[in-house]
């Protein structure tokens, strides 16, 4: 797979969380398995940009965050799946997400939703079929509203459909994020959504890091409470250093602490 495009910037993080699953995958007390991103870790180039991106950035604390919040995904994925005789899941800044093959082989419409670079680079490692389709879009752009609703299937409403949004909001610019919520409501009342939010307790030296490689977080909210301030009908919140208490605990953290942190907030929704 040497025509592989190496990723760098925002789109590269897509290689961050990749890693971080891989790893998981590779774990005796892993909280998910994840073999297929840990055969494409192995066949994605990484230019030396972007090696010195993951040298800086990448870290034993993202890797087991990354891997409770792909947890928590999951679980509301495979709820969504079990409830719904028709169901579809949109992954919006999907990277390189492999939750399809893992939960949804016959069993879904899935959409994958991200940048044109990140699209590139799961079309040659992915195949495209009818149920699992791939859409080029930046969530900044309002196209990709019709790009999904050019491809539900006849008869299907909001209420049948999951969105996803694992890692990738704060990443926009304050401004996008508002949009982003609004054309949710417009165009998508009662669907399902999960996500996830930092807020400012987030580290300043992980902004810093993550800025100088060209994937700047933008988008914090000022603690758990301002969750309730974004316009959905939040169903049940979750802190992420709060889940998985002794994995955090042997990478040194202490369990008092650990329970007044309110970084990673990964949320069950609805769009209303």
């Amino acid at each position: 797979m040497s025509n592989l495009p190496a990723l760098s910037g925002l789109p590269g993080t897509l290689l961050f969380t990749l890693r971080a699953r891989a790893e998981e995958h590779g774990r005796a007390d892993r909280l998910l398995a994840d073999p297929l991103a840990a055969q494409w870790y192995e066949q994605l180039p990484q230019s030396a940009a972007m090696q010195q991106a993951m040298a800086a950035a990448y870290s034993p604390v993202f890797q087991l965050g990354t891997a409770v919040r792909a947890q928590f995904y999951d679980e509301v994925a495979e709820r969504f799946l079990a409830g719904h005789d028709q169901p579809v899941i949109v992954e919006l800044g999907a990277g390189l997400s492999t939750r399809f093959a893992r939960l949804g082989v016959d069993r879904a419409l899935w959409l994958e939703l991200d940048l044109p670079e990140a699209i590139a680079a799961r079309q040659r490692l992915d195949d495209e079929t009818a149920s699992h389709r791939f859409l080029p879009f930046s969530l900044a752009d309002e196209a990709w509203v019709e790009a999904v609703t050019a491809v539900l299937p006849e008869g299907v409403v909001p209420a049948n459909m999951l969105f996803i949004a694992e890692g990738v909001l704060f990443f926009l610019s304050p401004a996008d994020a508002a949009a982003l919520f609004r054309l949710l409501t417009r165009h998508f009342p009662g669907a399902a959504f999960a996500l996830d939010v930092l807020t400012e307790q987030f580290s300043p030296s992980a902004r810093r890091r993550f800025a100088a490689h060209d994937a700047p977080m933008q988008w914090f909210l000022a603690d758990e409470q301002s969750i309730h301030t974004l316009g959905l009908s939040v169903l049940r919140s979750v802190v992420a250093a709060h889940q998985a208490p002794a994995r955090w605990q042997a990478l040194g953290f202490d369990p008092a602490q650990l329970l007044t942190t309110q970084v990673n907030i990964l949320m069950e929704a609805m769009i209303v």
